[in-house]
């Protein structure tokens, strides 16, 4: 296998339709899974790995040990060298942390970092400088960030990521930006707040969700974000 698809995905705490969360994340077929506002309350931990045994995955890192990051991985893809960071938040704020690992093939490598930036502008700027420490912690490998910005393309914290080396995956496989498909609410998206990003040397095929048979009316009840996918060429 040298291509490996990584699916980005804000469930909100799987507070909505669960089961078409399910039929969803299988349909969209994802070898990684990267995931925010993962459960993180009571019995976390047997609420992540019945997430992931529900969507035909295994749990690989986070939850609230990285603040609701999580990811999650198909089979037949190994992790190595996790990480799990919680970043100190003001008091009553949403607990926020990085999650990442070393997803591996038989032909090649990546570093997937999991992230969920802050509510506030100066929140989202602490957050980064969290998340860009943990994506250069590995510079032997090529890397991708994926989560959930908090605020819409082009953006400070967008550019903050370009400045530091990735990309807008969109960008990358060359999606027009008219093409590029707003992901909240997710009833009726009207703004592109999710994303994925890649560090040099990461080629991104395709951007884009499947067009599996029912997945836009599944993916409309699953959460109130829509989720965004990209598969990478890492031989």
């Amino acid at each position: 296998m040298t291509q490996i698809a990584v699916m980005s995905y804000n469930v909100r705490g799987l507070r909505d339709d669960r089961l078409a969360l399910y039929d969803a994340v299988r349909a969209c077929r994802p070898d990684v899974l990267v995931v925010q506002e993962a459960p993180i309350g009571l019995r976390w931990r047997p609420r992540c790995a019945g997430l992931a045994r529900e969507c035909g995955l295994v749990y690989a890192a986070g939850g609230r040990t990285a603040g609701g990051n999580l990811l999650l991985v198909h089979p037949r893809v190994s992790v190595h060298d996790i990480s799990e960071v919680r970043i100190p938040q003001r008091f009553g704020d949403p607990i926020r942390g990085v999650v990442a690992a070393t997803v591996a093939t038989l032909h090649g490598r990546v570093r997937v970092v999991g992230m969920h930036l802050g509510l506030r502008a100066a929140g989202r700027k602490r957050d980064l400088e969290e998340v860009l420490r943990v994506a250069r912690s590995h510079p032997e490998l090529p890397v991708v960030v994926a989560g959930d910005v908090n605020e819409p393309a082009g953006g400070p914290s967008w550019m903050t990521l370009t400045r530091a080396g990735f990309s807008d995956a969109a960008e990358l496989a060359g999606v027009p930006d008219s093409e590029r498909a707003p992901t909240f609410p997710a009833r009726e998206p009207r703004t592109r707040i999710d994303g994925i990003f890649a560090s040099d040397g990461v080629e991104v095929v395709e951007y884009g969700l499947p067009s599996a048979p029912n997945l836009a009316e599944l993916l409309t009840r699953a959460s109130d974000h829509m989720p965004v996918r990209v598969v990478l060429d890492i031989s």
